[in-house]
């Protein structure tokens, strides 16, 4: 992003005037944000693509996004505090910080941003603003999913099906940082990439059976499509977290019978 004066009025931001893939983007002007009171001001670095937004940009998410065009874009950034609303604490001008916009959200892809202080965290000294920006969405999915959700011991078995994408990524790292026993389920072609990231195991899911693989402590399935076939890998009192489960899913996984393993 170009550095830009506090008295101009407008700022760059990516657009859409229509629903679809990434060509739909462009960069046009609108108004640059002011922070309301308790509102914090930031100026964008870095900005990055969750799952969530390119469910909007494709036109899945009208619910929230409306069909009223142009639509703004971008929920996850990295910057550096530009301004604070009145009343606004916890943070300084100056402050390195990264955040999410909120859930219904789009607009951090522009040069500024007003956010609660809440939706921030600081970054840490040594971490780039651009590595910082892809953290807000997938790194706070994975730690509520492994610490919150599944509470993850060291020791456990942990099989993370879509480990090489954005949230199963970083909960393989999160995992083997938790001292877990991390099997990373993934496509032939990123199997190195899983091994990187610290999984003690990585499979090709379209070559070996989910029978074959268990039994684990812990399923994180990032794809949310076969609820029964992977919870049938877990130990007594072990425990299942489901992400990205579609409404054809939810309703064929909730028809499936119930057994004494926990799925959350």
């Amino acid at each position: 992003m170009n550095d830009r004066t506090m008295n101009d009025r407008t700022m760059k931001a990516v657009l859409l005037d229509r629903f679809g893939g990434p060509e739909v983007l462009y960069v046009g002007r609108v108004p640059r944000p002011e922070p309301a009171p308790g509102e914090v001001l930031v100026r964008v670095h870095a900005f990055s693509v969750n799952g969530g937004e390119m469910a909007a940009r494709s036109g899945r998410a009208q619910l929230l996004t409306g069909r009223k065009f142009p639509q703004r874009s971008g929920q996850d950034f990295a910057g550096e505090v530009a301004g604070l609303g009145t009343g606004t604490t916890g943070v300084t001008v100056g402050d390195r910080v990264w955040g999410i916009v909120g859930r219904s959200a789009f607009r951090s892809a522009a040069e500024y941003v007003t956010v609660r202080p809440q939706r921030l965290g600081r970054v840490p000294d040594g971490l780039d603003l651009v590595a910082a920006a892809a953290l807000p969405a997938t790194g706070t999915t994975a730690v509520t999913a492994l610490r919150d959700k599944a509470a993850l011991r060291p020791g456990e078995r942990l099989l993370v099906r879509g480990a090489a994408g954005g949230v199963g990524s970083a909960v393989v790292q999160l995992g083997k940082a938790y001292g877990a026993q991390v099997t990373g389920l993934a496509r032939a072609a990123n199997l190195d990439f899983v091994r990187t990231l610290g999984a003690h195991h990585a499979i090709d899911h379209r070559t070996v059976s989910p029978a074959e693989l268990g039994p684990f402590d812990v399923v994180v399935d990032t794809a949310g499509t076969d609820l029964r076939t992977f919870r049938r890998l877990l130990n007594p009192g072990g425990r299942m977290v489901a992400l990205a489960l579609d409404m054809y899913s939810a309703v064929r996984n909730w028809r499936a019978p119930c057994t004494p393993r926990s799925t959350r």
